[in-house]
């Protein structure tokens, strides 16, 4: 069982679901990346996603895309996070977030081992269609590295099933169509896609896009999820920070965050 599962396993029997918070490497600068992943080492957080900043982030939406951005005018390349990450001892797992066109372009078999070098637990690849997700599953499966595979809430149920049966890693259910983005609620069609999930698969599903606010968590959580992710909502927190201080409101909001789960 890997780490992943195994923190699922516990949340779960704590009745509790895994929070996994979301945050852009580079973004504003590698000091602040270094602060925030060291403030949700410490916050009560399971995971941590880190993304790697892309010039064409098709799922994103406005807030994440800005973030991403901000980290590529600044210079901040993929060689970059990898140094984060050599320099840094978290206590919780990292899920690294990244196209795939940047892993095509390292070379997928040099991008999965740097992962396992640096001790990373599992990537989201949200452009990754299924047909072309072998080759990669593969070396991830070599590596013990969760490869997190995507459902939308359009995916047909034998989709799904094809989906479900490929990944090694968790579910990562889309809350809604389109992009990345704070929302005020999500449809009951999410409930609808868990259930679908349960009955071709044990793997812990987790909801992304547009989680913001307690009333989210408690909602998803009683649809049956595992996991929730946090994005855009984070990326907003930090944001308004400035270079003197300590993230302070990026702290608040993790502890509301924290209360819910």
């Amino acid at each position: 069982m890997s780490l992943i599962d195994k923190i699922f396993q516990e949340t779960k029997s704590n009745n509790k679901i895994a929070l996994m918070p979301f945050i852009m490497a580079g973004d504003p600068n590698i000091e602040t990346t270094v602060k925030a992943l060291n403030i949700l080492d410490k916050s009560g957080s399971h995971m941590i996603e880190l993304g790697i900043p892309y010039s064409d982030p098709l799922a994103d939406g406005p807030i994440m895309q800005a973030s991403a951005q901000r980290a590529l005018n600044r210079g901040f390349r993929i060689n970059h996070v990898f140094s984060i990450l050599e320099n840094i001892k978290l206590s919780i797992p990292i899920i690294i977030f990244c196209y795939f066109n940047l892993i095509l372009h390292y070379g997928i078999n040099n991008f999965i081992y740097k992962l396992y070098q640096l001790n990373v637990k599992g990537i989201i690849i949200p452009d990754l269609p299924i047909e072309e997700a072998d080759e990669i599953l593969m070396i991830c499966q070599q590596y013990k590295i969760n490869l997190n595979m995507l459902v939308s809430p359009v995916s047909t149920e034998s989709r799904i099933s094809s989906i479900v049966k490929k990944a090694n890693g968790f579910i990562y259910l889309v809350s809604s169509t389109g992009v990345t983005g704070i929302r005020d609620n999500f449809s009951d069609v999410i409930k609808d896609k868990i259930e679908t999930i349960r009955k071709y698969s044990t793997k812990p599903i987790v909801i992304g896009f547009g989680v913001s606010k307690p009333s989210h968590i408690k909602q998803i959580k009683a649809w049956g999820a595992d996991g929730i992710i946090i994005g855009s909502a984070c990326i907003q927190e930090i944001s308004k920070s400035t270079q003197s201080d300590e993230l302070n409101d990026f702290k608040n909001f993790l502890n509301k965050m924290i209360e819910s789960i």
